[in-house]
């Protein structure tokens, strides 16, 4: 079977663009929070980690806590939060979790290839018989394989012991970023304290 040039091309472009909407999505991840009602962020003033965090409950630090825990710090602090190394003593206590998940995602669509032209072969040509009934056109299954990485934020009003605010980032993980996680959670744990009703201090 041959394959014009023009289809060759098109195949060319569409997975060319694929590839491009797979990466944009993969650069960006998914941001979603939830908050108490009626709580006063500007009341609080000092802040520090629950001990132990929920990625440090194996019993010890990991490279990934260490840059989680440093770039929360540093969102905190901008937004005017003093930092004190005594949980008992802060207003606030944040804990973080990660964790990467397989994901497999099955879809069915029509061939691009097929379509609605799948039938013009007979078009002009003859006709079904009476009562023939013209077969839909194939479906391509694409199966996709991949993983997904999770951060979750809570803040914790210390006091009364209650979560009053919840952010969580999922993003779609490359290889490429999986080797080098830093920048990756750098850019989750700004965009989940983007959201947070307490803006940083100019």
């Amino acid at each position: 079977m041959s394959l014009s040039i023009n289809a060759i091309t098109r195949r060319g472009v569409l997975g060319l663009l694929a590839a491009l909407v797979v990466a944009s999505c993969a650069s960006t991840p998914t941001v979603r929070t939830g908050s108490a009602p009626n709580v006063d962020f500007g009341s609080f003033r000092t802040f520090s980690f629950v001990t132990p965090l929920s990625t440090d409950r194996a019993g010890f630090h990991t490279l990934v806590s260490q840059q989680i825990v440093a770039s929360t710090r540093r969102e905190m602090e901008v937004r005017g939060l003093e930092f004190v190394a005594n949980p008992e003593q802060a207003d606030m206590l944040v804990n973080v979790h990660a964790h990467v998940a397989e994901q497999l995602r099955v879809r069915s669509t029509p061939d691009p290839w097929v379509g609605t032209s799948y039938w013009n072969h007979r078009r002009g040509r003859y006709q079904g018989w009476s009562g023939h009934t013209r077969w839909p056109a194939p479906n391509r299954v694409e199966v996709d394989q991949f993983s997904e990485g999770r951060l979750s934020v809570d803040l914790v009003d210390r006091r009364s012991n209650t979560l009053v605010w919840e952010g969580v980032a999922s993003q779609r993980l490359t290889q490429r970023t999986m080797n080098d996680l830093g920048p990756a959670i750098d850019v989750a744990i700004h965009d989940v304290f983007a959201e947070l009703p307490l803006q940083p201090r100019l």
